[in-house]
């Protein structure tokens, strides 16, 4: 025991000096941490993996001064990027050009573009880009002014900045009248300013400065532009940007999305979903390429979670229901995809999945996933709410009454343990505010601000018991009459269903004509409307909107409820078994050379890439290979030797735990750029009572395996830190690459047994 508080001094002390010495170092302006940029703070955060030429990023042309023989080039594809919001790609591209030529003012200038929505970091790009402006030419110091003058903190009043920004854009048109690419600048920040307070003068011309670029560059990656433009106004006028922007920039993701806001738009959903479709099997081989985490994509996960509305919409339930569950298979990370945040991969994921689901009445499957990770249990309370409704749906549909009674007694418990709570925290309020005199107005707003959580709570969980105390009088043999049904908080047409089966049918075939109404084009809807009449016995009307069901069905799942159970209308008619229209589907204003199969750009859903291989010498000198583990999923953990304060740190936050990894079949292994006889030094610094650190030491003194997993920074030529999670495939599962070393070993721990029970 004595020995183990000795060398947990002794850790403390190696701590204490090592804090002491890096604040020194920071103060003093030297060396920074270990896995931190020698340029700034800006350049810690972002991709530092080299760049390499990508073919399809645009047809531009943005003259600079470099004396990099590539730097033009590059930059070129750095600005097609920007223009195709592939942020994280594009500062990349920066990157390498400052890497080759650090006093090139312009890549700093891209970097903070591609850093639009950050300006902590995209100042300090422009703070490097400044301290070169006597080195440029006049026109690239217009451009640089501008931006400087925009992050600037005065004047304080950002909306003046935005104004000011335009203007000094319009300055470099006049002065450069050539220059298309401040033209399509200036078209894209007019759009961005016009939903932050600026509004767009006149659409018509900043369409026409568009149509000046187009007259020089037919293709340019500004059709982009072009769509947000007329995208939330008139959609029909962007018909022409959206049938070639696929064109203008193949190999970006997002230039294959947005045509699909025009589509979506004029409810042309299967022209939509074909889009979004191939952005997200180009967004998956890039991440896989680039070995990046899906979530790091400016909106991927926006965009696959509209293909899967899309697809509802068209009716192909199953291909929904593969998107869906690819989304919360994604891999999760505490900065980028939890359920924590709303716009991520496992949210859009789980909610899409659960509409889907109940869209198509997936009643059993519903029952099934609750038991899985797609629909577990969460300790978001919302949430969690959502998932007890969708539950109790189920149980209801399957008129199985004990099962939702359970359900019932599940939500009654949160609603008595809010109210206990509110009781509680009100009646402490009251108490607090009695013993601090406050008068009766002060108390009042103290005891209402306490009860408040609960108040917002009890508001969602009151609802959802109402509903399902309608449906047990339902099952019981109640009718559902117009009082009952105001307390069923579902759609449109499951509500004309419940009135088909539980009510009156007249009002069945009222809701039923509402909602198509308010859902033009989407095929469930109709599906449900049709069943409506030809149950209540207008045959007449149901063949009626069968045949306009027709004219939309191209990729309805036919074997789907909505749809399956149009099949006596179908053969009433006389239609084949498979009634769906056969006419093309893609309008005569589609474009050209849209491939007919989405297949060859990339996977439908994330596929992690293949781990590489290494060879390793351990402190004992024996040899250790990815196949060493034979089949067994491994952590690599890649820290920066023993004299990195925040590396011990970690591993000494690994080692309490290493057990429990063991537990799940998992081992931990960790990779050191330091030589062999320094790796002893490591386990010396170990806190726990043994006298080494639970699992083993490697060293790669050359970076060679920092390098190829990328845990590497090629433009300064350092390793970093990085911990990744390899699956008994060899596959990489999960990934943490960064200045700093990933701390919350917790999260690690519960989400590689989440992926590896996949």
């Amino acid at each position: 025991m004595l020995i183990a508080k000795l060398r947990f001094l002794s850790l403390l002390i190696f701590l204490c000096v090592a804090f002491s010495a890096y604040a020194e170092d920071k103060k003093e302006g030297s060396a920074p941490a270990p896995g931190h940029s020698h340029s700034g703070e800006s350049f810690d955060e972002g991709p530092r993996q080299s760049a390499v030429k990508v073919d399809g990023t645009g047809d531009v042309h943005f003259p600079i001064t470099t004396k990099w023989s590539r730097g033009q080039q590059m930059f070129d594809q750095g600005i097609g990027q920007l223009h195709g919001f592939w942020f994280y790609e594009a500062e990349r591209t920066f990157r390498q050009i400052a890497a080759e030529d650090p006093e090139c003012a312009m890549a700093y200038w891209g970097m903070a573009m591609a850093n639009w929505e950050n300006s902590k970091r995209a100042k300090g790009f422009m703070a490097k880009a400044v301290e070169r402006k006597d080195k440029i030419s006049e026109r690239e110091l217009l451009y640089i002014n501008a931006q400087e003058a925009f992050l600037a903190d005065e004047p304080k009043d950002i909306k003046k900045r935005r104004q000011k920004l335009i203007e000094d854009i319009e300055n470099i048109i006049h002065e450069f009248p050539e220059d298309i690419e401040a033209k399509a600048i200036l078209a894209v920040r007019l759009w961005q300013f016009s939903r932050q307070g600026i509004p767009i003068g006149s659409r018509e011309s900043v369409d026409a400065l568009m149509q000046q670029v187009f007259q020089k560059t037919p293709l340019h990656p500004a059709h982009h532009f072009r769509i947000h433009l007329w995208d939330g106004k008139k959609p029909k006028r962007a018909l022409s940007s959206a049938a070639v922007l696929h064109k203008t920039a193949p190999s970006i993701a997002h230039m294959w999305h947005m045509p699909g806001h025009i589509y979506d738009k004029l409810k042309r959903y299967s022209e939509s979903a074909y889009h979004q479709e191939a952005s997200a099997r180009i967004d998956h081989a890039k991440q896989s390429h680039f070995q990046v985490l899906p979530d790091t994509i400016h909106n991927y996960a926006h965009n696959n979670e509209w293909l899967v509305r899309n697809w509802n919409h068209v009716g192909r339930a199953n291909d929904a229901i593969i998107m869906s569950k690819g989304l919360i298979d994604n891999p999760q990370h505490p900065r980028l995809n939890h359920f924590g945040r709303g716009y991520c991969s496992v949210s859009f994921g789980r909610k899409r999945l659960a509409e889907t689901l109940e869209r198509f009445e997936r009643w059993n499957e519903i029952l099934q996933l609750s038991k899985t990770h797609y629909l577990e249990p969460t300790q978001k309370d919302r949430l969690q709410l959502d998932r007890l409704l969708l539950i109790s749906r189920a149980h209801f549909e399957l008129g199985d009454k004990n099962s939702l009674i359970g359900v019932s007694n599940q939500i009654k418990e949160r609603i008595n343990k809010a109210e206990e709570l509110k009781k509680k925290k009100k009646e402490e309020a009251r108490q607090k505010a009695d013993k601090e005199k406050k008068n009766k107005e002060e108390t009042d707003k103290m005891v209402k601000e306490a009860g408040k959580a609960s108040d917002d709570k009890l508001k969602y969980l009151r609802p959802a018991i109402d509903e399902i105390n309608v449906c047990l009088e339902l099952l019981d043999g109640q009718k559902l009459n117009e009082e009952r049904a105001k307390k069923i908080k579902r759609k449109k047409s499951p509500l004309a269903l419940l009135h088909l089966k539980y009510g009156d049918p007249n009002k069945a075939k009222e809701i039923s004509e509402q909602s198509v109404n308010e859902n033009q084009n989407r095929t469930v809807p109709l599906a449900v409307r049709i069943h409506v009449l030809e149950k209540t016995g207008d045959q007449s009307a149901a063949a009626k909107e069968f045949s306009r069901l027709e004219k939309i069905s191209a990729h309805v799942q036919l074997d789907a409820v909505p749809f399956s159970r149009l099949v006596p209308v179908a053969q009433r008619l006389g239609k084949s078994d498979d009634w769906r229209v056969k006419e093309p589907w893609r309008g005569e204003d589609f474009g050209s050379n849209k491939p007919q199969d989405l297949n060859h750009l990339g996977p439908l859903v994330y596929e992690p890439p293949k781990a590489p291989d290494f060879d390793l010498l351990g402190e004992d000198g024996s040899r250790i290979s990815l196949k060493s583990f034979s089949g067994k999923p491994v952590i690599l953990i890649f820290y920066l030797g023993h004299n990195c304060e925040h590396c011990v740190e970690q591993l000494n936050n690994f080692a309490p735990v290493a057990s429990d990894f063991e537990s799940a079949g998992i081992e931990l292994v960790a990779i050191g750029p330091e030589p062999l006889a320094e790796l002893a030094k490591a386990h010396d610094l170990c806190a726990s009572d043994e006298k080494r650190f639970p699992f083993p030491l490697f060293s790669d003194l050359e970076s060679g395996s920092f390098k190829d997993y990328r845990a590497y920074d090629d433009f300064e030529d350092m390793p970093l830190h990085g911990v990744f999670l390899i699956d008994g495939k060899g596959r990489m599962r999960w990934m943490d690459v960064g200045p700093e070393p990933f701390q919350d070993i917790p999260f690690l721990l519960r989400e590689s047994k989440r992926l590896l029970s996949m």
